[in-house]
């Protein structure tokens, strides 16, 4: 069911992105005859002229027809997308032949997609490897809803890469290459950045997790923990205002040791608070290591180009990325598994030591010889608020962004109530999507580190932002857990894409003396909006099912792909000003 609305998303994605569908037609294919024989079989084995067969003969051709299928795809694995054609085919034959020839359906996700009376090549009654069958539903309200395996999903996800990547303009190498993520790591000073950058989110993490549990424990009280959130949350805006004027005028490197100091003092107040029984300590230290946080990740992307080529910015800002998710999954279990059997001490004493070692890190960079420097911003200049207003493709993606977030932000403030509430996962249910939306995360910058670097940054980032879109509207539609975690999964995954893509675009697009202004408004639009989002989610709960609220953030994300799309070109007939000079 997958096939045929892959091939067309393909062509769709093909032609926003610039590819030519006549390339198709070069498409080496072999042995093509073989799914055409695979497909007419199936439809006489599932209609009244297969009425005569028994069920064994029936199992026997169903499975005969898969092979054909299997060898058809192996015989075309060298264009890498028939790969994922070939994995997908392979895990529901597996399914379909442990299970005498059908394939497993959930009584759950047929009820999800609106299927009454099942039948075909697939059976409630069937059960092993039951997590290799139809467990996934598109809902009953969209059209052609139906169920899906995981190997459904990579048949047509292989299907779009195949579209997309025959009708791309020809390139030296691969388009998706694993040894492209790793390039950046050649570069001593990029590994060191890239190295301190992970070691300092790690110790943060490692803070913030023992003390929201620390202040949980000691007060009982979920408001505290929630107030200690927002004072770790609120500074930011003011630390990427800050981030905004500060970062262009001051050397880089020299900025992020003095950020390190900082978050020793910051330490240094949450061990005091803990050992003294002084909340309000905690407090401030973690409202200090926000505004910190939130200069770090201004100056970090800004000081990226110092170190590398522009083909290389990507798999740069991909790899940084990849490392802060490791760092706040590792730092948030060391810092649960500490809590449960020691307390928070041992926690922020480990933390001591990240600040220690971060601190050494940054510090060299300035060692390393033989790389140029990032020019300084002159005070006479103008300031980086007005600098942004007058970059208008830059403008209308910070703009973009900043609506996405406060999408992002209603939806995860209405995670709870959806996964716990009308899904049924129970309390672990905010767990479980924060988990996937993570691995999403991961996945999607790994993704673009992986990718050819691609011009049409702009393009690339809407068709992000639309199938965002789509996702959070099937996410309010959704009454299939499985499905709503594959969802959030996508979410995650387009969420990784397109920042990394985003701080790709800066980097390439903005004068190198007001990187720290552009990512440190950035920062401040995209962090005020995700607080208006989380200080509307209860109000906008109260009025609204979760189906209208993901339906909401829906449509805040499809405006926002929308400008992401159509703003450049409309951006060059009116002749978008040209970066300043430093």
């Amino acid at each position: 069911m997958f096939l045929l609305p892959s091939l067309l998303l393909g062509l769709a994605l093909a032609v926003v992105l610039g590819g030519r569908i006549g390339r198709l037609r070069a498409l080496p294919v072999r042995y093509g005859w073989l799914v055409l024989v695979s497909l007419a079989a199936q439809l006489v084995i599932f209609s009244r002229l297969g009425a005569a067969l028994d069920e064994e003969a029936r199992a026997w051709l169903h499975l005969a027809t898969y092979a054909l299928l299997l060898l058809f795809a192996l015989a075309n694995v060298r264009t890498r997308a028939f790969l994922l054609v070939f994995l997908g085919l392979l895990l529901n034959t597996i399914a379909i032949a442990v299970n005498g020839g059908r394939m497993p359906l959930s009584p759950a996700a047929a009820r999800a997609a609106g299927i009454v009376a099942p039948g075909g090549n697939v059976s409630a009654e069937a059960d092993r490897l039951w997590f290799l069958g139809d467990v996934f539903a598109l809902p009953r309200q969209v059209p052609l809803a139906n169920t899906f395996s995981a190997g459904d999903l990579l048949i047509g996800l292989g299907a779009i890469a195949l579209v997309v990547l025959v009708t791309r303009p020809q390139a030296a190498e691969p388009p998706i290459q694993l040894a492209r993520l790793a390039r950046p790591l050649r570069r001593p000073r990029y590994r060191r950045l890239a190295a301190a950058n992970l070691v300092s989110h790690l110790g943060s993490w490692l803070t913030l997790a023992a003390l929201v549990g620390w202040m949980f424990h000691e007060t009982g009280s979920t408001a505290a923990s929630a107030g200690l959130l927002l004072a770790r949350l609120a500074p930011p805006v003011l630390g990427a205002g800050l981030a905004a004027f500060v970062v262009d005028r001051v050397p880089k490197t020299r900025l992020l040791v003095a950020v390190e100091a900082g978050r020793g003092l910051s330490i240094g107040m949450a061990l005091a608070g803990v050992l003294l029984q002084t909340p309000s300590l905690v407090f401030a230290a973690i409202a200090l290591a926000g505004s910190l946080a939130a200069l770090s990740n201004a100056a970090v992307p800004a000081l990226v180009p110092a170190f590398l080529p522009v083909g290389e910015l990507a798999a740069a800002n991909a790899g940084i990325g990849i490392a802060k998710d490791a760092a706040m999954a590792l730092g948030a279990l060391g810092a649960g598994i500490a809590v449960e059997a020691l307390g928070p001490l041992p926690a922020l004493l480990a933390d001591v030591g990240t600040f220690v070692v971060a601190t050494a890190l940054f510090a060299t960079l300035d060692d390393v010889k033989g790389e140029r420097a990032q020019p300084v911003l002159s005070r006479r200049q103008e300031s980086g608020l007005r600098y942004l207003l007058r970059q208008r493709p830059l403008l209308v993606l910070v703009g973009a962004f900043a609506t996405a977030t406060l999408a992002t932000g209603l939806v995860n403030a209405t995670l709870p109530r959806l996964f716990e509430g009308r899904l049924g996962f129970g309390p672990g249910g905010y767990g479980f999507a924060l988990a996937a939306l993570a691995a999403g995360l991961a996945a999607g910058q790994a993704l673009v580190g992986m990718t050819v670097a691609s011009p049409r940054s702009e393009r690339s980032i809407g068709i992000g932002l639309m199938l965002m879109a789509a996702f959070f509207f099937l996410l309010g539609l959704t009454e299939s857990q499985p499905t709503a975690l594959l969802l959030l999964t996508g979410i995650g995954l387009v969420d990784g894409t397109t920042d990394t893509l985003f701080e790709t675009a800066v980097q390439r697009k903005a004068d190198p003396g007001r990187y720290g202004a552009v990512f440190g408004l950035a920062a401040t639009a995209m962090t005020t909006t995700m607080m208006a989002a989380i200080a509307a989610a209860p109000l906008v709960n109260e009025a609204l099912s979760t189906k209208a609220v993901a339906a909401v953030a829906g449509g805040l994300v499809a405006v926002a792909s929308l400008a992401a799309l159509l703003a450049p070109a409309l951006l060059a007939r009116m002749g978008s000003p040209a970066p300043a000079s430093g």
